[in-house]
């Protein structure tokens, strides 16, 4: 449940009864926050994001049925459980038309209470779990979207790379071997060659097409990428990269691994105006199953609320000349190797990218076990 999951608002003008009510949830595990009447519970659940309130059917100067079609109305989300000394069938169903989802009798028993409020949190719960679910319904249609895009694109960019190629090819073929141009000629051909076959493996791969999976030690190209980067595009960044002291072996491509690795420092790059901190983390972590877990942490500013919810949305971005391509990539590669990707701010500051990937059977990577 998002905000604070085990969290309720008691709402009720007997100050003994909340106070010992809240002492009693908090030993199973429930915080609670107390209001007195309708203004003070208007005040809290504008301030919080609780999902559950309490609500005394009579309180002083009001009418808890009213106020609970008030704060219903006001927040449609919350789930009321009303509470009261008078029992009748009237006030049951009048309790249930004005949107209460259980009714308790006082004094009632903390398995009573803790059972209703367990129906709560179920609630809040499998909310969560439809609004993830929808999200990443959301996502997987813009990842359709983005390949039909690529689709188009590549055609256009496969058209150009052959021109382009076919000219160089002209000029390495035609050049002598001892001519000035010669190195930079037979460097700019194989580029154009490389950049093509890049260019239709990543066409294919957001199309849905198998791509080339091998075994790979991870250490190998984030090592190589950052040995890379710290060369040229990262050249003026401090780059610090922990690994593991043993092989840690995944099945993917290594280029597309690459490619994640080179988008993400870039990014790292921008936020830090191209003079701060990254630092990358492999090791293995257990959580059901064996994954490779790389995290990329950088010194920036970190994310505006509106970028850490929408980062893995394609072509969302937040630079001027970006496509919003990059992250929406890597996480359509974790989700086609049964990994996963997530981006957020650290908890000490800057951004926060973690990349998580599926470990081969210890048979297969030499036995390792981080």
């Amino acid at each position: 449940m998002t905000g604070r999951a085990r969290s309720i608002l008691i709402v009720d003008d007997e100050q003994d009864f909340a106070v010992s009510t809240a002492r009693m949830l908090r030993l199973e595990g429930v915080e609670c926050l107390i209001a007195h009447d309708g203004d003070g519970a208007f005040a809290i659940l504008d301030a919080e994001e609780l999902q559950v309130a309490l609500l005394d059917i009579r309180l002083k100067g009001e009418d808890g049925i009213r106020l609970a079609q008030r704060l219903r109305a006001a927040h449609p989300q919350l789930i009321v459980v009303i509470m009261t000394t008078y029992t009748s069938v009237d006030s049951a169903v009048a309790a249930l038309k004005a949107g209460a989802f259980d009714y308790l009798r006082k004094p009632f028993f903390l398995d009573e209470l803790m059972s209703a409020l367990g129906r709560c949190f179920d609630i809040c719960d499998l909310r969560q779990a439809k609004a993830e679910t929808e999200r990443e319904l959301h996502l997987l249609r813009q990842h359709e979207a983005m390949a039909q895009l690529a689709t188009g694109l590549s055609h256009d960019f496969r058209n150009m790379l052959a021109v382009i190629q076919a000219n160089l090819a002209v000029l390495d073929q035609r050049l002598a071997p001892n001519h000035p141009m010669k190195p930079y000629a037979t460097d700019a051909h194989e580029a154009a060659g490389t950049a093509s076959e890049v260019l239709a493996r990543l066409s294919g791969f957001l199309r849905g097409r198998p791509h080339t999976v091998v075994p790979v030690d991870l250490r190998g190209p984030v090592t190589e990428t950052m040995a890379m980067m710290g060369r040229t595009l990262c050249a003026d960044m401090t780059l610090v990269c922990d690994l593991p002291e043993t092989p840690l072996m995944v099945q993917v491509d290594p280029h597309l691994v690459e490619t994640a690795l080179v988008n993400l420092l870039i990014n790292a790059r921008d936020a830090t105006g191209g003079q701060g901190r990254v630092v990358i983390n492999l090791r293995r972590v257990t959580r059901g199953a064996d994954y490779a877990r790389l995290v990329l942490r950088d010194d920036g500013p970190g994310l505006a609320p509106e970028a850490a919810a929408r980062a893995l949305e394609p072509f969302f971005t937040t630079k001027a000349e970006g496509s919003g391509l990059g992250l929406a990539m890597i996480h359509q590669m974790a989700l086609s190797t049964g990994g996963s990707f997530r981006v957020a701010n650290a908890a000490q500051g800057g951004a926060e990218a973690v990349l998580e990937l599926p470990c081969l059977p210890h048979s297969q990577d030499g036995g390792t076990n981080m």
